[in-house]
């Protein structure tokens, strides 16, 4: 994906009753529980989401 065509999707908070990795610019930033993540987190917008035993959302700071 080219880095200009990144888009934002919904809130990483929306994801309900998962464990998740959230990765900022491709740096890990949290994994856990959506439910215990941090505000700051959980309100962060996804650009890309992949799923295996746990669900990981891609943030890109050009999105927000």
């Amino acid at each position: 994906m080219e880095e200009n065509n990144k888009k934002a999707y919904l809130q990483v908070g929306s994801i309900r009753l998962y464990n998740i990795v959230v990765n900022y610019d491709g740096n890990e930033i949290y994994r856990g529980k959506v439910e215990d993540a941090p505000e700051e987190i959980r309100q962060l917008k996804y650009s890309k989401v992949n799923i295996s035993n746990e669900i990981v959302c891609e943030v890109y700071s050009e999105c927000q």
